[in-house]
């Protein structure tokens, strides 16, 4: 399996704590089935964990990784919050975040916790004219999606893709999230899945996820989300 939004990193962002939570973290997804993990440290207002900055971390945790004789294969990425359109294209520009992968075609964003972005669809609308798919991360946990769900509809409507954390088909992030969660998926709105994990007790476990589809929608249509994600690592 493959988990596309990962924060594993160490001393990075509000993920693993140190060295050795990372390779905790990295044991736990590879017992779970994991073998590659695209790591999404924050791109933010308040963490900019930069392409130098992820590059150097993902070589120090890949090495300890490997010593340790974990069976995982890091790749590059981040997590972007739409702050504003100023902020996307600033740093878009300047190549500041990696898109995921470390290609082209695919970026994680997310919306910011403090309300929603209007100027969001516009924002898809030039990754697509970029050539890129943009991957809104978690809307089921945010309220105004779960309030407005038009909001998201224009959003898939642009071109975005959705992935949903395991964690909100679990419950574990409110039963509002769930029951959204589970709508979007007896919708036909769940593109990809992920952990979203931070540490070990917000842990990998990507495999409950897959579970949880295979028995509401059957296993075909756990198989397609599987087969999306392996296009999003191959960029």
């Amino acid at each position: 399996m493959i988990d596309i939004h990962c924060h594993i990193l160490h001393h990075i962002d509000d993920g693993a704590s140190d060295l050795n939570e990372s390779l905790d973290m990295a044991r736990i997804a590879y017992n779970d089935g994991v073998r590659d993990i695209i790591v999404t440290p924050h791109f933010n207002q308040g963490w900019r964990s930069t392409r130098a900055l992820v590059d150097e971390r993902l070589q120090e945790l890949q090495a300890a990784i490997h010593q340790a004789g974990i069976g995982i294969t890091l790749h590059r990425g981040n997590e972007l919050t739409l702050e504003s359109a100023e902020f996307f294209h600033e740093h878009n520009q300047l190549q500041h975040f990696h898109y995921l992968a470390g290609k082209p075609s695919f970026l994680l964003v997310e919306m910011p916790w403090s309300g929603y972005n209007e100027a969001a669809p516009d924002i898809v609308r030039h990754l697509r004219d970029q050539g890129a798919t943009p991957i809104l991360a978690h809307p089921e946990r945010h309220i105004f999606f779960r309030e407005r769900p038009e909001l998201l509809d224009n959003l898939l409507e642009a071109g975005i893709w959705t992935q949903v954390t395991v964690d909100s088909l679990l419950g574990k992030n409110g039963e509002d999230a769930r029951l959204f969660g589970l709508r979007l998926l007896d919708q036909g709105q769940v593109h990809t899945i992920a952990t979203d994990a931070h540490n070990v007790k917000r842990k990998p476990n990507l495999s409950e996820g897959y579970r949880i589809i295979a028995e509401r929608q059957g296993q075909a249509a756990a198989d397609a989300i599987q087969d999306r994600i392996k296009q999003i690592l191959a960029g």
